[in-house]
C-alpha cells in the first residue's frame, strides 16, 4: 500500500500533536539533595564511593 506524501504528512502531524500534548502534561521532577538522600545501598561499593568523594572534596580545599 503506497501512501501519498500528503497522507504521510497528515499522519506525522497528528502524531506530533499527540506527543506534544503528552509532554505538556508532564510535571518536572524536583531535583534536590534531599530527594536523593539515602538512595545508595549501604554496601562496600557505596561506602568506597562515599570515601572517595570525601577525599576528593578534602583535596580541593585550600590549606
Amino acid at each position: 500500500m503506497e501512501q501519498t506524501l500528503e497522507s504521510r504528512v497528515t499522519s506525522l502531524e497528528q502524531t506530533l500533536a499527540q506527543l506534544t500534548a503528552k509532554v505538556l502534561q508532564l510535571t518536572p521532577v524536583k531535583k534536590d539533595w534531599q530527594a536523593t538522600l539515602g538512595m545508595l545501598p549501604d554496601d562496600d561499593l557505596s561506602k568506597e564511593a562515599e570515601r572517595l568523594g570525601r577525599d576528593y572534596r578534602a583535596s580541593q580545599q585550600e590549606p
